[in-house]
């Protein structure tokens, strides 16, 4: 049963949306930190299938920075180019609270 907008997208959506959402907020986000922020949607494992694809398709990009603790991670991005699409994605569909 579909109870909200979000769950009409696929889960490389869901990741990117959620890449998109801590970007915009000047927020660090790392695999174990998205994991953690989309667990309710999807296991670790299909985290990771979805980031695997987004890299492949050019819409998430990682650089190493720095995480929370001050440690090293493999920080998360949306390709400039994907941008606008992940945008009207987040706007329409993750960030809707509302009921189909």
């Amino acid at each position: 049963m579909i109870k909200s907008k979000s769950d009409l997208l696929s889960n490389e959506f869901k990741v990117a949306a959620q890449v998109y959402e801590c970007n915009e907020k000047g927020e660090n986000i790392w695999f174990s930190k998205l994991v953690t922020l989309l667990g309710t949607h999807m296991s670790a494992a299909t985290v990771m299938k979805s980031l695997r694809m987004l890299s492949d398709w050019s819409v998430i990009r990682a650089e190493y920075g720095p995480t929370d603790k001050g440690r090293a991670g493999r920080l998360l991005f949306i390709a400039g180019e994907s941008k606008s699409t992940i945008k009207e994605v987040y706007e329409n569909f993750w960030n809707e609270k509302s009921t189909i």
